[in-house]
């Protein structure tokens, strides 16, 4: 129970000492991920337009 009592305080002050830091690398790491997704999001957005589209045009 003390280990764990103990590695909660740790992680709580390196969290508090290194949060900036650690919040800036992760945001570094994955801005090209992110950018990736909202590209393909956009994409599939564009394409389920186009198939309504011409669905409307089928049905009419």
């Amino acid at each position: 129970m003390g280990r764990f009592l103990l590695g909660i305080i740790v992680g709580a002050a390196a969290v508090w000492f290194y949060g900036r830091d650690l919040i800036e690398y992760v945001d570094d790491k994955t801005r090209i991920a992110r950018s990736k997704a909202a590209d393909t999001l956009h994409s599939a957005a564009e394409t389920l337009q186009g198939a309504r589209e011409t669905i409307d045009r089928r049905i009419s």
